[in-house]
């Protein structure tokens, strides 16, 4: 019998190598103000109660620090930055759950896949150039991330994961507030704002 995904994600292992991943990418901390380099005794500490509170679809997600950041254009651009320990659950969550996509995922799609990078697509592009294709599609999709439909994503999800625990921790990242100024913003059901997943 397949193990449940939720105990695939709640691995001691799985949750060790998503605390060192976060912490080797640094960043800023969210709005509980734990840094990075505090992620490792925290976790130490509350792993058990943390665990638990997935399984049992009791964990409340934190509030996302919203920050805007200028872009080329002159415009302003909102990042949403999650705690630390959001990040480190959503990145356990994604190495679990990306093996079960990857497979689905198409050969000539190189965006925000692991192991796969434009220096790939550009040497792929230039192979079919040299063997006598004339036309190469870049497709961008401007604020695609932003627009997602929460309910159509959930659904589409559910298809493939079919773990009650793993996507009630999805859910509640999806529909956590923003918090702006001091002030905590409800999130539109199209709107998302990153973390790792």
């Amino acid at each position: 019998m397949k193990e449940e995904l939720i105990e695939q994600i709640l691995r001691n292992a799985n949750l060790t190598m998503a605390c060192q991943e976060v912490i080797s990418n640094k960043g800023a901390g969210g709005v509980d103000g734990m840094q990075v380099d505090e992620l490792k005794k925290y976790l130490d500490q509350h792993r058990q109660r943390l665990s638990q509170q997935i399984r049992n679809c009791r964990y409340h997600a934190q509030p996302i620090r919203g920050k805007e950041i200028p872009k080329g254009n002159g415009k302003l651009r909102l990042l949403g930055i999650p705690t630390v320990v959001e990040r480190m659950l959503q990145q356990a969550v994604l190495r679990v759950i990306s093996l079960e996509y990857e497979m689905a995922f198409s050969n000539y799609s190189y965006g925000f896949r692991p192991k796969r990078n434009t220096i790939q697509a550009t040497s792929k592009s230039l192979n079919y150039i040299n063997s006598g294709y004339q036309h190469i599609v870049e497709i961008d999709l401007k604020q695609f991330f932003d627009k997602v439909d929460h309910k159509l994503l959930l659904q589409l999800l559910y298809r493939k994961i079919k773990c009650k625990a793993n996507m009630c921790l999805i859910r509640r990242w999806l529909k956590a507030p923003l918090e702006k100024d001091g002030k905590l913003i409800k999130r539109r059901d199209s709107e998302y704002h990153r973390g790792a997943l």
